[in-house]
């Protein structure tokens, strides 16, 4: 029988995976790198719906080549694909792109994107879309798949979707929509748009409200303006660096002549290189005890709010396996870990306070797992092995509600 593993035996069986653990996620990571967002504006055309699809994919899931021209060069083809529910091609559009950097670190770098928007004109209905990348290098291709509804505008009021907009290398033109979920607590300001358009000669009254985790309003607008029968377009410019870090719901309302029409999308505010998910420096805390020496855990959780980041970092670099790298492998590992069990295995705690989410941050994913669930004379239970390490974990559900524990010690074999 054998001990629960040390601080320092656990983070090292964590390095030891993380390879193994990163190439079977490799073709997810990469999906999940390669984010799509759509939408819909308003169209002039009478006849037709007006709709947008956006894509983000960091410069680490490009492959770059030297130039002699222009130091590294990426080219690759995004092509869009727009079908109705019958099947047909409704939209179709190729495009070659190229991005360059003089810099080498640049090519890895997962924080700068090659961005696009393209917008097309369908009848309005509901479609399937299609983003496909084709590497031209490797010829490598990455889709992203996706459905939108184009729906039919009202003359009295109607609004577009909301959306985020910002410069970058590809798209300068004001109000385009662009691809973005979270944004840095070093960011000063980001700013949201939408489209507006009334055959009402009264004034209409517009609000702009951004709630918190608590659903408590912590930002608002309120404006009234006169529509023009014309398509009309305001923005709010969001004061990000005065939000803390945590998860955020920004909503717009339009209301006059009879009508109301709101919109809203969320977005984060994360701590830059720190995994996305992680928009709660206290909980993210509380999470890494699984792996940190009792000291550090106290160190932690006793410091102030203003020392409470800084010590967080310094936890994290000294277990960096690539210290010279601006990526925290481990760091990343640990909290995808985190995430998955919170999806997985919440009960009536989060799923990363659960045994079974506790083992598999610590230890990752099982070999193989048997699972029991109706076996006469007994209650559920899951037997987990690990046989890479000689290990196994034995789970049972004693209140039949899928809270499973850990039957005593953990065991090996």
């Amino acid at each position: 029988m054998r001990k629960l593993c040390t601080a320092g035996l656990v983070t090292l069986i964590l390095c030891v995976a993380l390879a193994a653990a990163q190439k079977a996620r490799q073709e997810t990571a990469e999906t999940r790198g390669f984010r799509c967002h759509t939408g819909q504006r308003l169209s002039d055309r009478p006849d037709s719906a007006r709709i947008y699809v956006a894509f983000s994919i960091p410069y680490d899931n490009l492959t770059f080549v030297r130039s002699n021209e222009v130091g590294f060069a990426s080219r690759f083809e995004a092509t869009f694909l727009i079908f109705d529910k019958d099947d047909n091609l409704a939209a179709e559009r190729s495009i070659d792109m190229e991005l360059t950097t003089d810099s080498f670190k640049e090519t890895n770098s997962r924080l700068l994107n090659a961005i696009r928007t393209e917008e097309f004109f369908v009848i309005p209905g509901e479609y399937d879309l299609s983003v496909v990348i084709t590497d031209r290098e490797t010829k490598r291709k990455r889709r992203w798949e996706g459905e939108i509804t184009a729906a039919f505008m009202d003359s009295l009021l109607a609004v577009s979707d909301l959306y985020w907009q910002n410069e970058d290398s590809l798209h300068s033109e004001l109000g385009m929509p662009r691809v973005i979920e979270s944004f840095s607590n070093r960011d000063d300001s980001a700013r949201a748009g939408i489209d507006l358009i009334s055959s009402s000669t009264a004034p209409l009254d517009l609000s702009w409200t951004i709630t918190g985790e608590d659903n408590q309003p912590v930002m608002s607008l309120k404006q009234q303006f006169t529509p023009t029968g014309q398509i009309q377009h305001f923005d709010y410019v969001v004061a990000i660096k005065e939000l803390p870090v945590q998860k955020y719901s920004l909503t717009f309302e339009a209301l006059g002549g009879g009508r109301r029409e709101a919109r809203s999308l969320t977005f984060s505010v994360s701590i830059p290189g720190v995994p996305a998910s992680v928009t709660d420096i206290t909980l993210a805390i509380r999470q890494v005890k699984y792996i940190a020496t009792a000291e550090e855990n106290r160190r932690l959780r006793s410091a102030g709010v203003l020392d409470r980041e800084q010590l967080f970092r310094e936890f994290w670099k000294r277990r960096d396996p690539t210290p010279n790298t601006p990526q925290n492998e481990l760091m990343d590992e640990y909290y995808f870990r985190v995430q998955y069990a919170d999806e997985r295995y919440s009960t009536h705690r989060p799923g990363w306070e659960t045994d079974r989410g506790r083992i598999y941050i610590m230890y990752g994913e099982p070999t193989d797992i048997e699972r029991h669930p109706f076996e006469s004379g007994s209650r559920p239970y899951e037997i987990w092995f690990y046989h890479n390490l000689n290990r196994r974990f034995v789970f049972v559900d004693q209140t039949g509600f899928g809270d499973y524990n850990l039957a005593g010690p953990e065991w090996g074999y």
